[in-house]
């Protein structure tokens, strides 16, 4: 059957303009001036790692060789703090809801881990590889793909071993077997070196020697881990490693095609977990010697490293409170030495491979692009890994070299996105531009860019527990999450980075908010709105309904709301504000009503007798919206009537002034699965296309907009 919630989300602007994400269909040549591209990409590398950019713990000579011979974006930020996503991004120039992935799960086309339909809006797009391929280009890649199958096809070294699975044989293995056959063919051995004492997981079927952070180390009674668990010494030496083969096989593919307009892509791994590491790059940094990072935090207040000001973070309760093996001061800075170990051995990497344009005559003849598909947070704020918008799993080294088209040592602060790459691609590689999210970056590359403009970086990622937007100017940050209601957990995040580029004060969790601040806050909201419309993300309506500075409530009420909620125990509930009704009901159940008086956000915190001590409620806003005619008015939850069967859901419009209507239903995740209009007053959707669970039903007319939770049991 078939549930509605009612969830007033009203449509603030009319007109929106959708964005197309289909690539122009190019047939021009690439010309004799058409530079050649490199593209390096370097797995969960912080901006901070390389010594260019501030890095005191390992010299890193070759990436401070791009930077001196090109451009550094400073202010660099993935449009996902996820590898899948941000790669898909890059590869088209698109935001996540103009590529249609969401999540890591999207790289993979069949199988059970799949949950890619074909229809997104990602297989409607050409990448840039597939329009130079167009035009002339030898388009080849080199180590992990991690982005969706199919699109891997316009490469000429099939098969692709980067993107090879059981879905498309012809792309050949994946990068973990293809690896492990070439060190075997490398070594002339059959099966993985070992000691007593390794352990499996370390990359390529091979052996390693733990280290005492490994997570077998810590708990022996582990038959299995993930690969941000294991740390230790890679039984083979670095010769021999993955990045190795990755680097191998690109100064093969220049050498090979160094009479060609080619595009060759190296996509090393590390410093990406597992943090396994061949000699002599081990034990190469003591982590004795290793600092912890300055923002560094341990759940615990007897600590020296307990900073009472975490506990208002938007990931205290989702993230920082459960990573405590990366939280023990003991072994904690053996994390900091793999890391960096694993990035001095890239850097290595990257030099062989300018060298050999060096050597080939190609340095002056060939842009190169080396960036980062994400962070690593390695114990800031007492995490590891990414998928947040904190800088150090958000931000990214972004350098670009093109000798005498593109100044040397210029450092851009203009804060930027990773979907501004494609368009940069195709503007220098003299390629028809492709209308795409993102835009060039030329005007700040040769300083003709609008100054007294403001420009913000947003990056994305979609879990309801924390926020899902991050917009970021030259001066603050704010991460929102990206429904009105979120399941009721996500905290907002605002920070002032230039008195607080360490991100340790959410300033929409003081006690009181300066006015400038709440300004700013406000200000840099707009500024996202303004972009979700842009890009018509289907989240537009909920971000722009949603207030600034959600507390951690228990419950979420809306204005002009009926919601029955089940407290166990509950007998009498007091404090709560005027304009708001109780009764309880049987079965531990209170049903609370909220009038249309415009509290706007209200916090507040009731006491119960009987059940829990204290809840705390929120109430949030129905906002009115200007018509044309400037009469005020949203849609009602009394305008339609809702019924289904186990075979059809109904929808009836009972105000029959509204028409023109359309629905649009959306997974819980914003993932676009039916549209469709009202046929004069009335829509019927079949029920067999819904698999329980939850969805979002938004119904509007272009100036009017509702949306409802859908419940299929």
């Amino acid at each position: 059957m078939f549930k509605i919630n009612h969830i007033s989300l009203p449509l603030l602007l009319s007109g929106i303009t959708a964005l197309s994400a289909n690539a122009r269909n190019f047939v021009e040549k690439a010309s004799a001036e058409s530079p050649n591209l490199i593209f390096i990409i370097s797995d969960q590398l912080r901006f901070d790692a390389l010594s260019c950019n501030g890095n005191k713990i390992i010299s890193t000579p070759n990436m401070d060789r791009l930077a001196a011979e090109g451009v550094t974006f400073t202010r660099a930020y993935a449009q996902s703090p996820v590898s899948v996503p941000s790669r898909a991004s890059m590869l088209t120039g698109n935001s996540l809801c103009n590529t249609g992935i969401w999540g890591n799960t999207y790289a993979y086309e069949t199988g059970t881990s799949s949950i890619l339909t074909g229809k997104e809006p990602i297989y409607n797009t050409k990448t840039y590889d597939e329009v130079l391929a167009a035009n002339g280009y030898t388009c080849e890649y080199y180590g992990k793909w991690h982005s969706p199958e199919s699109k891997a096809y316009v490469y000429a070294n099939r098969p692709i071993t980067c993107a090879g699975m059981s879905s498309h044989p012809v792309l050949g293995l994946g990068l973990s077997d293809n690896y492990a056959n070439w060190w075997k063919a490398e070594l002339k051995l059959t099966t993985a070196p070992t000691q007593p004492g390794a352990l499996t997981g370390g990359g390529g079927k091979l052996n390693y020697m733990p280290d005492a952070l490994d997570a077998r180390v810590i708990d022996p009674t582990l038959t299995t881990t993930v690969d941000y668990q294991n740390f230790g010494k890679l039984l083979i030496d670095a010769p021999h490693t993955e990045s190795a083969m990755d680097a191998k096989n690109t100064i093969n593919a220049i050498e090979r095609n160094k009479a060609k307009r080619f595009s060759i892509h190296c996509s090393f791994g590390p410093p990406h977990p597992p943090f396994v590491v061949a000699a002599p790059y081990y034990s190469s940094l003591n982590p004795v010697n290793m600092p912890f990072p300055t923002n560094y935090f341990v759940n615990s207040t007897s600590s020296t490293f307990y900073q009472a000001s975490e506990l208002n973070s938007p990931y205290f309760s989702s993230s920082i409170a459960k990573m405590g093996a990366y939280q023990n001061p003991a072994t904690f800075r053996i994390f900091v030495a793999r890391y960096y170990e694993m990035v001095k051995e890239i850097d290595d990497k990257l030099g062989e491979i300018l060298k050999k344009l060096d050597d080939a005559g190609l340095t002056d003849k060939t842009m190169i692009i080396f960036c980062a598909d994400h962070g690593e947070m390695m114990g800031s704020h007492g995490m590891n890994s990414k998928n947040n918008f904190y800088d150090e799993s958000a931000r990214v080294p972004l350098i670009i070299r093109y000798p005498g088209r593109i100044p040397a040592g210029k450092r851009v602060t203009v804060p930027i996105s990773n979907i501004e790459i494609r368009p940069t691609i195709e503007d220098y590689l003299n390629m028809p531009e492709t209308k795409v999210d993102g835009k060039s970056l030329r005007p700040f590359i040769e300083d003709t860019y609008n100054k007294s403009e403001t420009y913000f970086a947003v990056s994305e990622w979609y879990n309801d527990k924390i926020p899902g937007f991050m917009v970021r100017t030259a001066t603050h940050k704010l991460m929102i999450a990206h429904t009105a209601e979120a399941k009721n957990t996500a905290i907002d995040g605002f920070y002032n980075l230039v008195t607080d580029s360490l991100e340790q004060i959410n300033i929409l969790k003081l006690p009181t908010i300066p006015q400038i601040e709440k300004d700013k806050a406000q200000a840099l909201k707009v500024l996202l709105v303004q972009w979700l419309k842009k890009v018509n993300s289907p989240y537009y309506y909920s971000v722009k309904a949603r207030p600034l500075g959600r507390m951690n409530a228990n419950y979420s009420l809306y204005q002009h709301d009926v919601a029955k909620i089940k407290i166990p125990g509950i007998t009498n509930i007091t404090g709560l504000h005027a304009g708001v009704s109780f009764k309880i009901l049987t079965n531990d159940t209170i049903q609370i009503t909220t009038t249309n008086n415009p509290v706007g956000l209200m916090g507040t915190t009731a006491t119960i007798s009987g059940g829990n001590t204290q809840v705390r409620f929120e109430v949030m806003p129905a906002l009115e919206v200007s018509t044309s005619n400037s009469i005020h008015q949203l849609f009602d939850q009394k305008d339609f009537v809702v019924s289904s069967n186990s075979n059809e859901l109904t929808i009836n419009v009972q105000n029959q002034n509204l028409k023109n209507l359309s629905a649009q239903f959306f997974t819980i995740d914003g993932k676009l699965i039916l549209q469709k209009n009202f046929e004069t007053y009335v829509l019927k959707i079949n029920t067999s296309m819904f698999q329980k669970g939850n969805y979002l039903v938004k119904i509007t007319n272009g100036v009017f907009a509702t949306t409802r939770k859908l419940i299929v049991t």
